[in-house]
């Protein structure tokens, strides 16, 4: 056996990290194909490369027999699989929980999934699901199978529902996997809920508005030229909005019209989330509770990950490509690297992670309890969520209410102020 390849080096991609190729196997070296890795050896050392294999699955062997943890082995080259409209939440979770029954009623996985399958009938998850178990029954791993059909499925639930198979307690993943996703549904529920209030009032003022620019304020200005005298300033400051005001509108809409447009074009391309978050963060009153929420899911994902059996880098890993944010992401990866090199991860700050989650999970990883830190660091940081996001609506109602009342105000002082000078200059003249 060859050994592995010295220029392998920690935290880094090797371009000249080649394994073997593989002979007399399935018929020739020609069906060997080139594999990109990451192992962890049993220190907790990080390396990457590739190697020639036949199939993942045999890749997998490879790196085990050399007494390496496999993170993950993709082909390169890979068409990836075609992204399209994913599942939603609430189907997603019934689906999820009826897997787990199935499972803890013994049920292999292949064989849950093709009852799934015949008791939705049709639609497309239950083509996915089908596909899912024939790839299964054909000896394709788990999280290649799920990975094929990842634009039905969640990023990384065939290597989650893989852990929870690995450690014999693949329900219990499944059940664990489910109360996260109701924690994610609750959070993103609270999230709308605050900022659904503002946006439909502000929509109600824009068409109320267009109203009185089209039918309203016309006539009065059709009126006042009748007077042949001079309008107060206010009335025709209003009187100039009213006329330029449904351009305005036109051009708001179509540029909401092209938000939704890039925003499907970008998730699409898997740049949606990432963006719409970077946006929301930078709030002045969303911001913090959605930095909160986020960190209430990264703290769960990982939470979930070690109870499945996983390792912390791995699980850490995990949780950091299923919430998708790139600012997280470089924080988590700098945690990681500390992680590699032995280091504590007391003393890390960032922008994203606060100082409070490293010191944590460090005493909790020595202390022997770290789902159950993991599972108090979720809830601390759900409820500041909850507060945040409940605290919002507080404060914007009452400057929606002061704008709102602002603006009806001046609209019947512009319209009748000159109807009141009008009157006054009668009533002296008299």
């Amino acid at each position: 056996m060859s050994p592995m390849p010295s220029d392998h080096r920690c935290g880094r991609r090797c371009s000249g990290g080649h394994f073997w190729r593989r002979r007399g196997m399935a018929g020739s070296a020609d069906m060997a194909r080139s594999f990109a890795y990451e192992a962890q050896t049993q220190l907790g050392q990080i390396f990457r490369g590739t190697l020639e294999a036949v199939s993942a699955s045999d890749a997998q062997a490879r790196l085990s027999a050399l007494q390496l943890r496999v993170v993950s082995v993709e082909a390169e080259g890979e068409v990836r699989p075609r992204r399209g409209r994913g599942l939603s939440s609430d189907d997603f979770l019934a689906f999820n929980q009826e897997l787990a029954y199935l499972t803890k009623a013994g049920l292999p996985v292949e064989r849950g999934l093709r009852l799934i399958a015949m008791d939705l009938r049709s639609g497309r998850l239950a083509r996915a699901t089908e596909a899912v178990a024939k790839d299964l029954e054909a000896g394709v791993p788990m999280p290649e199978a799920f990975k094929r059909h990842s634009d039905r499925f969640p990023a990384l639930y065939g290597n989650l529902m893989e852990a929870g198979a690995a450690t014999g307690n693949l329900p219990g993943m499944l059940f664990n996997l489910g109360k996260h996703l109701e924690l994610m549904g609750r959070l993103r529920r609270d999230l709308w809920r605050t900022i659904s209030y503002p946006i439909v009032v502000f929509a109600a003022m824009s068409v109320v508005l267009l109203f009185i620019s089209i039918f309203v304020l016309p006539r009065f200005g059709d009126m006042y030229s009748d007077f042949r005298t001079d309008l107060p300033t206010l009335t025709k400051w209003f009187l100039a909005f009213g006329r330029v005001y449904p351009t305005i509108f036109c051009v708001g809409v179509g540029l909401v019209v092209a938000g939704m447009l890039a925003s499907v074009l970008m998730e699409l391309a898997g740049v949606s989330k990432s963006f719409w978050y970077m946006l929301l963060l930078r709030m002045p009153l969303i911001g913090p509770g959605l930095k909160a929420n986020l960190l209430a899911r990264w703290l769960d994902a990982i939470r979930l990950g070690v109870e499945g059996g996983m390792d912390l880098p791995k699980a850490m890993r995990f949780a950091t490509d299923a919430t998708g944010v790139s600012g997280l992401r470089r924080e988590a990866t700098s945690l990681l690297e500390i992680l590699s090199k032995g280091e504590p991860l007391r003393g890390f700050h960032g922008r994203w992670i606060p100082g409070t989650i490293p010191a944590a999970i460090d005493l909790a990883s020595a202390g022997g309890d770290l789902p159950g830190t993991l599972q108090t660091l979720t809830r601390m940081h759900e409820q500041q969520a909850d507060f945040r996001l409940r605290a919002a609506p507080t404060i914007v109602t009452p400057v929606l209410m002061v704008v709102v009342g602002g603006g009806v105000v001046l609209c019947i002082m512009s319209l009748f102020l000159p109807l009141v000078r009008l009157v006054q200059s009668v009533s002296g003249g008299s």
